[in-house]
C-alpha cells in the first residue's frame, strides 16, 4: 500500500466512521456521560430544527441523535427520568453528551449542580405530530374543558404559540400535583398565544407565597393582577 493510499485510506476512515456509527442509532440506543442544561441566554432563539427554543419546554440538544427522536434521560445520581425531544445540535462543551432545557433539568433536579451524570435513551426515532410524519403517535391526553372567571392575583408560569409544548407543560404541572393551573388565551403583537396560570388568589402575599412554592418545584414565573 502507497502512502498516498494509506493517507486516503485513514482520512475516509476518520470521516465515514463516525457517521456510519451515528446512522447506528435505532430505538434502544442508550448512553451515559454528563449532561448539561441552557435557559435564560438561549431563550427565544432558534434551534437547529428551525423551531424557536423554550426554556421551559421539555426539548434537548444532542450530537449525534436525530432531531425529533425522542428520549429518555435519568439522572444516575436519583433515579429521576425525564422525557425530551431532540430539537438541537449540542452540546459544544467537551466531555457533555446532552443538553436539556431548564425545564427537563428542572425535573431531575440538576439545576442546582448545573451538570449531572446521567443515562440517556431513546424511546422513539421521530415524536412530531402526527400530520408531521408519515407513522402516527402513541402519546394520549384526557380532556377535561371548562371555562373560568379568575380574580385577585395568579402565577404565570409559562406562555406558548404551540399547542404541543402547551399539553407537555401542563402534564408536567398535573404529574408535579399542581391543579389549579389555567390557560389563559390572548393576542400578543397580532399572535395567539397560551399562558399558564395558577391561581386564583385573593391577595398578592399569597400569590408569591404560591410562587416561591413553584420555584422550589423547578418552575419559575411572575405573580400578576388579573384584570
Amino acid at each position: 500500500m502507497t502512502v498516498r493510499t494509506t493517507a486516503l485510506f485513514l482520512f475516509l476512515a476518520t470521516v465515514l466512521l463516525p457517521a456510519a456509527a451515528a446512522a447506528q442509532i435505532d430505538v434502544g440506543y442508550a448512553q451515559t456521560g454528563v449532561a448539561s442544561y441552557y435557559g435564560k441566554t438561549f431563550h427565544g432563539r432558534k434551534t437547529s430544527s428551525g423551531e424557536v427554543f423554550s426554556m421551559w419546554a421539555l426539548t434537548a440538544a444532542h450530537k449525534t441523535i436525530p432531531l425529533n427522536a425522542k428520549v429518555r434521560v435519568t439522572n444516575l445520581a436519583n433515579g429521576k427520568s425525564v422525557v425530551v425531544r431532540i430539537n438541537d445540535h449540542g452540546p459544544h462543551v467537551r466531555g457533555r453528551i446532552i443538553d436539556l432545557s431548564r425545564g427537563a433539568a428542572a425535573q431531575i433536579d440538576m439545576i442546582k449542580s448545573g451538570t449531572a451524570r446521567v443515562k440517556v435513551e431513546v424511546l422513539d426515532l421521530d415524536s412530531r405530530p402526527d400530520h408531521s410524519k408519515d407513522r402516527g403517535n402513541t402519546e394520549f391526553f384526557a380532556v377535561n374543558i371548562e371555562r373560568a372567571a379568575l380574580t385577585g392575583f395568579a402565577v404565570q408560569i409559562a406562555s406558548f404559540e404551540h399547542m404541543e409544548n402547551l399539553i407537555h407543560h401542563l402534564d408536567r404541572l398535573r404529574a408535579a400535583g399542581i391543579d389549579n393551573a389555567y390557560v389563559q388565551m390572548a393576542t400578543v403583537a397580532g399572535k395567539l398565544v397560551h399562558r399558564i396560570v395558577v391561581g386564583d388568589y385573593e391577595t398578592e402575599e399569597a400569590a408569591n407565597w404560591k410562587l416561591r412554592l413553584l420555584k422550589e418545584q423547578g418552575f419559575q414565573g411572575f405573580v400578576l393582577r388579573i384584570p
